[in-house]
């Protein structure tokens, strides 16, 4: 009898527990959604990237400069005023093929001729199989979406980056696609 009552017991603190947990992970998803509608995006461009460094990156640390451009061709999530832009940026730092990237400055001119001046603030690098994926985190400064932070996805081929990167001239060029998304506020 005691063994029943202790099983009885057990269950019921058991139960609660569960239904705790239970309510506690149905309140952390039915406020997910809301907690995402209020800094959802309100653009999200797709594109091809094309990078330049002059002189070419190596596994060495060198000043190089670097040139880059995003074609954003698609906005398949937009405001109704921007389909498309383009990115350019330009700076000249210390780089290597292993530590690449850091804070810069673009400007991305949009379909309908306004800009936007973004302050790229970090910027991580992954490596998923064959590709690497650079995830840049910044804030649009000037211009359209003043204000908004931004994340821009860049995936570029990783065989062809690191046997470039072996010997001199070393990485002069790289292209690969791009992904720009600008949350609301």
């Amino acid at each position: 009898m005691k063994t029943s009552q202790n099983t009885r017991a057990a269950c019921r603190r058991l139960g609660a527990i569960m239904l705790a947990v239970c309510l506690g992970l149905w309140a952390g998803v039915a406020a997910a959604p809301a907690a995402s509608a209020v800094g959802g995006p309100v653009l999200v461009c797709t594109g091809s990237v094309s990078q330049s460094y002059s002189p070419g990156l190596l596994l060495v640390p060198r000043q190089t400069t670097y040139h880059g451009t995003v074609s954003y061709s698609t906005c398949p999530v937009n405001d109704g005023a921007v389909t498309s832009g383009l990115y350019a940026e330009s700076l000249t730092y210390t780089a290597s093929c292993t530590a690449n990237g850091g804070p810069s400055e673009a400007d991305v001119a949009w379909n309908n001729g306004q800009h936007s001046h973004l302050a790229v603030t970090g910027v991580e690098a992954d490596v998923a199989g064959n590709v690497q994926i650079f995830t840049s985190i910044g804030q649009v400064t000037s211009g359209r979406y003043v204000g908004h932070v931004v994340n821009i996805v860049t995936v570029l081929p990783n065989l062809a980056t690191l046997a470039a990167c072996l010997l001199p001239p070393g990485l002069t060029h790289n292209q690969g696609t791009a992904t720009l998304t600008v949350a609301g506020l």
